[in-house]
Order: structure tokens, then C-alpha cells, then sequence
């Protein structure tokens, strides 16, 4: 092989070639999140690096559904970036930088899911560090994971102790994602408003008002409290006709929704006071007591009306990650 065959060669393989991939993301995100840390912190390194913190870390990561991605990409970007970052919150921690992976059949797929999670990073003001590119795939796909810090409690699910009241707090100034069942109050708030709410949750459990919390996912409001009772191993049951919601939403429509921001609490009584005051200034925010969690058999009990009716055995399980003990 003569030395022209072998620059020709090196010149086109695929495994170079393939980094081009990295260029529209390379376009969108801020290359320097945090100044700082001088060149060592800008992005491109083979990892990221982030300022030192104080607390315990946090990792969670979301797969978003296949079929959001390709019908409406700039949300499912978006909302890669926001599912997590409530995931941090949930926890009683603050998000640091996010990072991502994506599929796609070229740029003009992968660039909607840049700009929605372009979009999300810039409106919460936390930054995407780094992840992974292909476009070179016969689908779409998208992943998000992010890195947060706990600096006071952590609100682990497992922490709900009978006696506790549940609490539902979520933002009702929204309206229903076209016809997902989302929930949003996000897309069209204020970036201030949304880093405002995105605080709640470490101020709460650095407060001590909140023994331990679930974000509401994909399950809705009682399949999150499903998942709730089988990480804490009690009796969780819920008075329906306590569930506040905004004018014209239909209650099972509201009660499987998956909001932009919604939480499940699990509250010591002496202190549902200075919850309800640290919270009722903001007229975005539903927070009511909803329900308690009580020794007995591990389940989640529906009340209307005065009736009782069993949702879910937690036997029979969910998750698989139950109460450890």
C-alpha cells in the first residue's frame, strides 16, 4: 500500500467519519457552562467536568417514548430535559448538567430534539454537557440523563412513615399537550417561574416539612402513588373527592395525567401548617391533603363517597423495588 492509499484510507473511515454526527449538537449547545472552570471546562473533552459540590449526588435517566419522538421531536426534547430534571427535584436536589443521547437518520430529524432540549436547558438554566450522536440509524430514539445534588434530606420514597399525610402538589396553570396525556404548565411559563417551582422541593425538605416525595409520572397521580406504597411498604389510601383540579378537567383524565409539575408528599401532620403557609402565596399551585399512609397491608385504597375500593395489591407488585425490609 502505497502512503497516498493509506492517507485516503484513514481520511474515510467510518469510525472518524462518524464524529461529523457530533456537529449539530456541537451548534446548539453553550460550549462553556460553567466559565470557571477555565478550558478544562468547555465542552468536546471525552468527559465533562462540573464545579465541586457539597451534598450527595443524584443520577436519573429517561427514555422517552418512541412514538412522542417521532410525532412531535422539539416536545420530546423538551420534555427529556424536564421529566429529569423533576426526577432530581423529587429527591430534594438541585439538577447540574444534563447529558444526552440521540438517534436519527440525519439533521434534519435530530434537529427539533436539539432545540426543544436546547430550549428546556435554557429556560431551567441548567446546562447539557455532553452525550452521544449517531445519525446514521434506521430510527429515531432519545435518551436524557442528569446529575443532580442533594444538600439537605433526601426525600427517598422509603422515608413515608405511618401516620404521614399524602399531599399532592401541582401547578394547575396549564392545560392538556394536544392529545397526550400531559398535563403542561411549562412550555409557556416564564423561565423564572419554572426555576421558582423546580426549588420547591429542596426548600421544602431542607424546611423538614416534607418526609419524602414522588414525582407524579406516566402513571398519573394514582399510579405514582402505586409506586409510592411499594417503596415505602405501607397502606396509602386516598380520598378522591379531596383531589382538587382545575375547572373543566375530567377527573380520570386528571388522575392518570402525567403533569409538568406534580408531586406526591408524604407529610408529618405537625407540620402540614407551615407547609400549606410556605406554599398558598403562589396561585399557580394546588397543594391539598389528599390522603395517609398507615400500617396494615401493602396496598393503595381509592375512597368516594365513603366508600373504600383497593386499586393495587403491592404483593402483587409493580416496579419490583419495594420497601428493602
Amino acid at each position: 500500500m502505497s502512503f497516498t492509499e493509506l492517507m485516503d484510507g484513514l481520511r474515510l473511515h467510518s469510525g472518524l467519519l462518524a464524529k461529523r454526527d457530533i456537529q449539530p449538537a456541537a451548534g446548539m449547545f453553550c460550549h462553556q457552562p460553567f466559565p470557571q472552570l477555565g478550558a478544562a471546562g468547555m465542552l468536546g473533552d471525552d468527559a465533562a467536568l462540573l464545579p465541586r459540590q457539597n451534598g450527595q449526588l443524584l443520577l436519573a435517566c429517561e427514555g422517552m417514548q418512541p412514538g412522542l419522538v417521532e410525532e412531535d421531536p422539539w416536545f420530546a426534547g423538551w420534555s427529556g430535559v424536564l421529566v429529569n430534571l423533576s426526577d432530581i427535584a423529587a429527591m430534594g436536589g438541585r439538577p447540574l448538567a444534563l447529558v444526552n443521547s440521540v438517534w436519527s437518520g440525519g439533521a434534519d430529524a435530530l434537529q427539533p430534539l436539539l432545540e426543544g432540549m436546547r430550549f428546556a436547558c435554557e429556560s431551567f438554566g441548567v446546562p447539557m454537557v455532553g452525550g452521544h450522536s449517531n445519525q446514521q440509524s434506521p430510527y429515531t430514539a432519545l435518551s436524557v440523563a442528569v446529575l443532580g445534588v442533594a444538600e439537605g434530606p433526601v426525600l427517598s420514597a422509603r422515608a413515608a412513615a405511618p401516620g404521614d399525610e399524602l399531599w399532592m402538589l401541582v401547578n394547575k396553570n396549564g392545560a392538556f399537550y394536544r392529545h397526550y396525556p400531559f398535563w403542561d404548565a411549562a412550555t409557556h411559563a416564564t423561565p423564572a417561574r419554572l426555576r421558582s417551582h423546580l426549588s420547591l422541593l429542596p426548600a421544602l425538605a431542607a424546611e423538614g416539612l416534607v418526609r419524602a416525595a414522588k414525582d407524579i409520572s406516566m402513571g398519573g397521580l394514582t399510579g405514582t402513588s402505586v409506586m409510592f406504597a411499594e417503596a415505602c411498604g405501607l397502606e396509602l389510601s386516598i380520598d378522591l373527592d379531596a383531589v382538587d383540579r382545575p375547572d373543566g378537567v375530567e377527573e380520570q383524565a386528571w388522575l392518570s395525567c402525567f403533569p409538568s409539575f406534580g408531586y406526591l408528599l408524604a407529610v408529618d401532620p405537625s407540620r402540614t401548617s407551615t407547609l400549606v403557609r410556605m406554599l398558598q402565596g403562589d396561585p399557580d399551585l394546588i397543594c391539598c391533603r389528599i390522603g395517609r399512609f398507615s400500617t396494615g397491608e401493602c396496598r393503595v385504597l381509592l375512597q368516594i363517597s365513603g366508600a373504600s375500593h383497593c386499586l393495587w395489591e403491592v404483593a402483587s407488585g409493580l416496579t419490583g423495588f419495594g420497601c428493602g425490609g
